[in-house]
């Protein structure tokens, strides 16, 4: 099944897209950090296998950790692509909408 949206991690879940952030670009004041606790990275890391083997609790953390950072102005995947390159092709997989 294909979420309208076209996020693969959407249709994992089910509904409405996972992924909206619920703002509109530049609506914060910019005062949050600019980088992504390693922290962050490390729950991604591991929620990953558990996506691959169809969990939908982990695939609803991970949008739920995407949602959050892209509200403080912090996209998962362009920090994943500089910090850890480990993780891009995974969540290019999940994240990127298929055409």
């Amino acid at each position: 099944m294909t979420a309208s949206c076209r996020h693969p991690l959407c249709a994992l879940i089910g509904g409405a897209c996972s992924l909206t952030a619920g703002r509109s670009r530049g609506c914060t004041p910019g005062v949050s950090e600019k980088t992504i606790a390693p922290a962050v990275f490390d729950e991604i890391r591991a929620l990953l296998p558990r996506i691959d083997a169809g969990d939908r609790a982990a695939a609803v953390r991970l949008a739920e950790l995407v949602r959050r950072e892209a509200r403080d102005d912090r996209s998962v995947l362009v920090h994943a692509r500089s910090d850890e390159p480990d993780l891009v092709s995974a969540l290019e997989r999940l994240c990127l909408r298929r055409s």
